[in-house]
């Protein structure tokens, strides 16, 4: 695992709330995960891929006051949430964001964000769009678990690194880097 943090100590809200902080530093975090869990790993190492994880609130274990964002190699034990195939989108959605409902063990509560038209996790994450799914995240999440959430997005060493999606797990208290 390694943490992601911008200069001056934001708060994870300002991070959050302010695309001039957030827009240069998600690039990075994905650059730097692809590099040492994909692109860089030993010839005797199955490349896993990793997520990327930000945490609000102490429910969701958010530990430190300053904002970061944890690269951690993708854990076999916990899947992502699951979307239901076919579910309608949900009225947060707009044209270009698309909210749908999930479900994962760990979370009472979690939503997948994605942008209309994308495929793959590398074209979502350098779409010039991304910025108003990550405001519409933080707007719904804010409203449906004011008590605190996780962003989480998952990146697997396929083509493209996977399906597109951030997620938001919300709703009580979350277990460890889900």
């Amino acid at each position: 695992m390694v943490l992601v943090v911008p200069p001056g100590h934001p708060s994870q809200e300002q991070l959050w709330g302010d695309r001039d902080l957030y827009v240069p530093l998600l690039p990075y975090a994905v650059a730097l995960g692809r590099e040492l869990t994909i692109d860089n790993v030993p010839d005797d190492v199955t490349p896993e891929g990793f997520r990327a994880i930000s945490n609000f609130g102490r429910i969701a274990h958010q530990s430190q006051d300053h904002a970061h964002v944890h690269v951690i190699a993708r854990p076999d034990y916990e899947p992502m949430p699951t979307t239901t195939e076919g579910a309608s989108p949900l009225d947060a959605s707009t044209d270009d964001v698309i909210v749908e409902p999930a479900e994962v063990l760990s979370a009472p509560w979690s939503v997948r964000f994605t942008l209309s038209g994308v495929n793959t996790q590398e074209e979502m994450w350098s779409d010039e769009r991304l910025p108003d799914l990550v405001d519409a995240a933080i707007t719904l999440a804010e409203e449906q678990s004011p008590e605190g959430f996780r962003f989480a997005a998952e990146f697997m060493p396929e083509v493209g690194l996977g399906a597109p999606g951030l997620y938001i797990l919300g709703g009580g208290q979350l277990d460890l880097y889900a």
